[in-house]
């Protein structure tokens, strides 16, 4: 029964699994398995210990209907947990209607998209547009199976992003809007502050920071009340063939098959930038422009979150890092040695020349979410953030993710698993920089606590609605009990 995630680095071993097929039957999986933990999985598309399973585990691939409700002036949608992102986009096209917010990838399901804090570019996580979430769970006096509605104050903000420890997520209601198109084209800088300075006008944007060449190339994004491009077609065949397939395909012959590093670095400085069609602009609409085929290939990820003030020192100590760790004749400069002080230098010089980085470097921003532990949760605490279908409000706190991709297999990635610790342990102690919950978090609990100012009401919550951890995993559970320690010596002072 044993059953690997798609990066295949976490493997799951529960001693039951079910496929349940309505809330009738959920309730009595439940009822069935009391006092045993439960955990549910998607599409397995993440790469963390949140997945991690050894007693009772449920797909949910069969609740994935899908209901549009009229809400004043807007519409809702109600979707299945075990919902699709792309069967959702679907069938709200239907009806000209479509998600606030798109990620890189629409393969995951609706309830592990929302529990990991699955987000686009330029706008809230998907979590952030939640309304409601109905789950199953055991009633807290009888010790039934119920069906509750969360639809409010902090357990919504929780089960917004909840890492599967709120109860079975049997669906979810989130905001919908109109149908609108993007424009796009690609640029080359090499200055980071006029990327930046291109968002005044390009809202939607991300960027790749190119290893080796060093330069931003930008996906220059903006919504427009503006028809299709006649070509559009053609461009959006070009992404698929040439972006999705066959930049991706000379990486993997590079990394998996030539295996010399300087090859990735010629690849990166001479081949790879020949790919990218520049200043060309298209209209098409969001759920193809917003959306890549980034799962074609497996591959394994690690996502730092910082705020603006502090992209422009992560982005710059992390270049110093994998300068050092790529090519061991480069000498990293004063300023990033001073920043490791005496506890890390000793591990950064065990990793010098051993790890040669191999994929382009995505940024994105993600406007601050009305979450208690979504990544881009709000700085300042638990204070609304105001109207949600603004799409560019809060962006003086906005988040940005840097994305490291790695395409190794097996034992070979292990000097990438080891710069990630390396780099989640030194960005989050300079910069404040939290991991993503759904991809490599190789943080320990105690180490998560300053990271997140609402973290403690988060595990009061799950453990209030779940008081005997029936949803919980070694790992949350590890997290709630460091959090518990947390509060009490707090009390104690």
């Amino acid at each position: 029964m044993k059953q690997l995630n798609f990066g295949h680095n976490v493997t799951l071993n529960p001693r039951s699994m079910y496929a349940p097929k309505s809330e009738q039957e959920v309730i009595k999986i439940l009822d069935e398995n009391k006092g045993r933990r439960i955990r549910c999985i998607g599409r397995l598309h993440s790469w963390s210990k949140t997945l991690q399973c050894d007693d009772v585990l449920l797909d949910l691939r069969y609740l994935n209907d899908v209901q549009l409700t009229a809400a004043g002036n807007s519409t809702v949608a109600r979707a299945g947990g075990g919902c699709q992102i792309k069967h959702l986009l679907a069938e709200l096209e239907k009806q000209s209607w479509t998600l606030p917010s798109v990620g890189f990838i629409t393969e995951q399901t609706v309830a592990g998209a929302i529990s990991t804090g699955t987000h686009g570019s330029g706008r809230h996580s998907l979590s952030h547009y939640v309304t409601s979430i109905r789950v199953a769970r055991y009633d807290r006096h009888s010790g039934k199976a119920v069906v509750e509605e969360i639809a409010s104050g902090d357990e919504l903000r929780a089960a917004r992003c909840s890492l599967g420890c709120v109860g079975v997520i049997l669906s979810v209601t989130m905001k919908c809007r109109p149908m609108y198109r993007v424009e796009e084209h690609f640029r080359e800088y090499e200055n980071l502050s006029k990327v930046l300075d291109a968002e005044k006008d390009y809202s939607l944007q991300q960027f790749f920071l190119v290893p080796w060449r060093w330069t931003y190339i930008v996906q220059h994004r903006r919504e427009v009340d503006a028809p299709k491009s006649p070509t559009s077609f053609l461009y959006m065949w070009y992404r698929f063939f040439t972006l999705d397939i066959a930049m991706h395909v000379l990486i993997l012959l590079t990394v998996r098959i030539v295996r010399i590093h300087a090859a990735v670095r010629t690849l990166f400085r001479r081949v790879l930038p020949i790919f990218v069609i520049r200043n060309r602009r298209f209209i098409a609409d969001s759920t193809t422009q917003l959306v890549m085929e980034h799962e074609l290939f497996r591959h394994v990820e690690i996502e730092l979150f910082v705020q603006r003030d502090r992209l422009v020192a992560a982005l710059e100590f992390l270049r110093h890092a994998l300068c050092a760790m790529g090519d061991r004749t480069k000498q990293p400069s004063e300023t990033f040695l001073a920043q490791l002080e005496k506890t890390s230098c000793e591990e950064f010089n065990q990793l010098r020349g051993a790890y040669c980085h191999h994929y382009p470097i995505c940024v994105r921003k993600i406007l601050p979410d009305d979450t208690l532990i979504s990544m881009a949760s709000n700085a300042q605490g638990l204070t609304e953030l105001g109207n949600c279908e603004t799409p560019d409000g809060g962006s003086d706190h906005a988040w940005y993710s840097i994305t490291l991709t790695n395409y190794h297999r097996g034992s070979n990635r292990k000097p990438f698993d080891e710069l990630a610790s390396f780099l989640a342990t030194n960005m989050a102690r300079l910069f404040g920089a939290r991991p993503h919950w759904g991809k490599l978090c190789p943080l320990p609990p105690e180490e998560l606590q300053d990271l997140y100012p609402a973290l403690d009401r988060f595990c009061e919550v799950c453990v209030s609605a779940d008081p005997n951890g029936a949803f919980s995993n070694q790992w949350t559970e590890s997290l709630f009990q460091i959090q518990s320690n947390h509060v009490e010596i707090k009390s104690l002072k």
